[in-house]
């Protein structure tokens, strides 16, 4: 049944609901359509013409059957405009290039230490998404919407960053600002670890999972929270922020240690992985100089390959974190916990390990599984928030979904 409301909201909600159509569909016929949205055929084929002139829909003629000419169809435009979605990092600019239904069609990489300043790092960003433009052959005036993860506090007012301890003088850069004048499209910017859990439930191992926490676990470790399907920020931006967890050793304070850890990540990361092992290989008379040349995947290939060393201290970080994340679980009870990043790759005996000390720690246990998307998560993540972006500003009738 046709809704009944004002001319003009009638038609963006016939409008919003045949192009919801026609993207889950590679070709529609006027029935067709009409069949999947309740809607009369010349409701439809209005809604089509209205489509068609935003440069969002389009006949085609259908392949020819046996008898008689072949019938018009109408087609989604998926390249009438694209998404852009950057990773930014202290060794990592991802930038990836997306259609109006989601789909990548090209990325850019950048891994090096280009992050001496802050001016440097934007330099690196420009480079990285004009590369990447020019090699899709697609024009910056046709990128509708950009979002920006980045590491650290964002203020979503603003759209700048308030605090990045990884990053050099990031704080000091109004990030949306200064990128407007690369882009006349609307511009995000959003935390890193909240894009990944975006991206989990978009397109990895939480979709359609209503309660999530994702961990960010490398150098330096946070969470990404999605509460009964609404990302979760806090009031200041800060919810996540379980880095600066006190739940070890008797600590107090949220204070940083030198290098700008947090108390819970500077027992939990790869660093501490890797002083761990050093700690239990010195006490096993073992040479200090083979500890000296790990890093966090060489202790996890020497735990794979029997080092006892190795995997006791893989057990005991991983007895660590069950600590700080127990306190999420009591206070959130999600139904999934996804462990991403760098840390991540010690892959199932990690989680076994993680699982067995939450045990006694949390009343109910939820699901816990590796990261599905590596580390393209916080760029996909970026991806489907433009994509949100366009679809709010395209048809502000429709539900945001256009790339569900």
């Amino acid at each position: 049944m046709e809704a009944s409301s004002s001319p003009a909201l009638l038609r963006e909600i016939n409008s919003a609901r045949v192009l919801s159509a026609l993207r889950q569909h590679d070709a529609l016929r006027l029935t067709e359509i009409g069949e999947l949205t309740g809607l009369s055929r010349p409701t439809v084929a209005h809604a089509v013409e209205q489509l068609a002139k935003a440069g969002l829909a389009q006949y085609v003629e259908a392949e020819q059957g046996q008898m008689g000419r072949p019938a018009r169809v109408v087609r989604f435009c998926r390249r009438a405009g694209y998404v852009l979605g950057i990773d930014i990092g202290p060794h990592k600019i991802l930038a990836m290039l997306a259609d109006l239904t989601g789909n990548v069609i090209a990325r850019n990489r950048r891994d090096d230490d280009y992050a001496r300043s802050g001016q440097e790092v934007l330099a690196a960003v420009r480079q990285t998404v004009t590369s990447l433009l020019r090699d899709a052959d697609v024009a910056r005036n046709q990128v509708w919407s950009v979002t920006v993860g980045t590491p650290g506090i964002v203020d979503t007012r603003t759209k700048s960053v308030t605090f990045a301890p990884s990053l050099p003088d990031w704080n000091q850069i109004r990030l949306a600002e200064v990128l407007k004048r690369s882009f006349s499209a609307p511009i995000q910017v959003e935390n890193d670890v909240n894009l990944a859990v975006i991206a989990e439930r978009w397109r990895g191992v939480a979709t359609g999972v209503s309660t999530v926490v994702f961990i960010q676990w490398g150098a330096r470790i946070g969470a990404g929270l999605v509460i009964g399907d609404r990302l979760h920020r806090g009031a200041g931006g800060m919810a996540g922020e379980i880095g600066y967890l006190s739940v070890l050793d008797g600590q107090g304070g949220v204070t940083p240690d030198e290098s700008g850890m947090g108390p819970l990540e500077s027992k939990v990361g790869a660093g501490a992985i890797i002083d761990a092992v050093g700690n239990r290989r010195r006490r096993g008379r073992r040479a200090d100089r083979r500890s000296e040349e790990l890093d966090a995947a060489a202790v996890f290939a020497a735990a794979r390959e029997g080092d006892s060393a190795a995997a006791q201290a893989i057990d005991e970080v991983a007895a660590r974190l069950a600590r700080g994340l127990s306190a999420l679980l009591l206070v959130l009870d999600p139904e999934m916990v996804v462990l991403g990043g760098g840390v991540s790759t010690a892959g199932q005996p990690l989680l076994a390990a993680i699982e067995r000390h939450l045990e006694p720690l949390a009343l109910a246990r939820p699901a816990l599984a590796l990261s599905a998307l590596g580390d393209e998560a916080t760029a996909l993540g970026a991806v489907r928030m433009a994509l949100t972006d366009v679809e709010s500003r395209l048809l502000p009738a429709m539900p945001a979904n256009l790339s569900s």
